[in-house]
């Protein structure tokens, strides 16, 4: 696995792989997107759809490039080697800081005008394409990651929403014994890009943090402890499963196999794909506040979007070149209010949020009131995020399936971080 940090994309750059100027690449004749959403088969044809409106109003053909969500910064590092970057690329807001660190990459504060995108997104949302200060990135979708219930699992065995942690693994317990075949909490137990997340909203139930804004790593508190062995818990008595990634866990929920995920408000679209039933599987895609472990506490969810980025070259010449065009597009309210509901997401605009698509949605009413204020990835923030991602990954790998013990794995979590972060200066 290829650690995209600060440190390896300086190393381009004494190395020469990297240069100072900037000729045009070796692109097709079109501007291109690469696209996660676009390799993803649900979605293929709302993004297909965005490209041919966009061709349809400017006369602007874009090239789809489409790209496996946990291949995206390895691609991005290996065209930035071949000088065949893309003109535009889509991102989880958890890689721009590592990916900001590309040369190449535009600063939007100029191409884009930084007053025209404060006055167009709210500074929150706006803020997960800001890094330094500088706008390298626009928002496309927003939300958050949270808990999501299966209403008709829960019906079905008898249990009702769980308000605390305890409450949650007796419903757990409930559906492992009702449900055949079943995996209860479909928490993700494999990719680096995702464990992270669930064992995050853990350890922040339980009172804990993994590393503060300074940078200080304190995930080997008695609260880290706690998360670590209420997971580890969890796979002994067979309520979450091994070798399970975030599709996986997809699948699962909609075909009724689990009870409970944690996922963005988009696994809905997914949901209704999976499930073979359409918008009538909204029925049962309930989200909840994570539950706590007391009463009283607050539920806990993560900040969450996908942002688009882009790269000097062909395509991002001038104000009029054809992919500042397209990012303009991307933030009009015939893309926002389209693209972002069909994903079950939140259009980033201040525009695209007051459309009626989705002032009218439950769902999105549902989501807003089940997870509050999300809080910003503690990981995901730092240039070396993926290699404390691997890190958080490994170790909870080995406690959950018994190679060591929860105290044991959270140590050498604490001390393997603390290294990397020291690394990083």
């Amino acid at each position: 696995m290829v650690d995209f940090n600060r440190r390896q994309f300086g190393g381009l750059l004494a190395s020469g792989a990297a240069l100072a100027s900037y000729p045009a690449f070796a692109q097709s004749a079109n501007p291109s997107f690469m696209s996660f959403t676009f390799a993803e088969d649900p979605n293929r044809p709302l993004v297909q759809k965005v490209i041919d409106d966009f061709k349809a109003q400017s006369g602007i053909s874009m090239e789809a490039v489409g790209s496996a969500w946990g291949d995206v910064q390895k691609n991005l590092l290996l065209r930035q080697r071949s000088k065949t970057l893309p003109t535009t690329a889509q991102l989880s807001e958890r890689w721009l800081p590592a990916v900001a660190t590309i040369p190449e990459i535009v600063d939007l504060d100029q191409a884009l005008g930084r007053a025209k995108l404060e006055a167009s997104i709210d500074p929150a949302v706006l803020a997960m394409g800001q890094v330094g200060g500088k706008t390298f990135a626009i928002p496309l979708i927003t939300g958050s990651i949270g808990m999501i219930a299966n209403k008709e699992v829960l019906e079905k065995v008898g249990v009702g929403v769980p308000k605390t942690l305890a409450e949650f693994r007796s419903a757990l317990l409930v559906i492992r014994d009702k449900v055949p075949n079943s995996v209860p909490f479909a928490a993700v137990t494999k990719n680096p890009s995702a464990i992270p997340l669930d064992f995050m909203i853990m350890v922040w139930l339980h009172g804990g943090r993994i590393i503060d804004e300074s940078g200080k790593v304190l995930i080997g508190s008695d609260a880290g402890r706690a998360a670590m062995a209420f997971m580890a818990g969890l796979m002994k008595d067979r309520l979450i499963a091994p070798e399970l990634d975030r599709p996986d866990s997809r699948r699962l929920f909609a075909q009724g196999a689990s009870g409970f995920f944690i996922d963005a408000p988009q696994a809905r679209s997914f949901v209704r794909s999976f499930s073979g039933k359409g918008e009538a599987a909204d029925a049962f895609v309930l989200p909840i506040p994570t539950p706590v472990l007391k009463a009283g506490d607050t539920p806990r969810s993560i900040q969450w979007g996908h942002l688009v980025c882009a790269f000097k070259g062909a395509g991002m010449e001038d104000a009029n070149a054809p992919g500042v065009k397209w990012l303009n597009y991307l933030l009009s309210d015939a893309v926002q209010g389209s693209l972002a509901p069909a994903l079950s997401a939140l259009p980033v605009t201040k525009t695209g949020q007051k459309l009626p698509i989705v002032q009218n949605d439950p769902f999105f009413k549902n989501w807003a009131q089940a997870t509050g204020v999300p809080l910003t990835n503690e990981i995901g923030i730092w240039s070396n995020g993926p290699e404390l991602s691997t890190i958080l990954s490994e170790e909870f790998q080995a406690a959950i399936l018994g190679q060591k013990s929860s105290d044991a794995a959270i140590a050498s979590m604490q001390s393997r971080m603390e290294a990397s972060m020291l690394k990083r200066g």
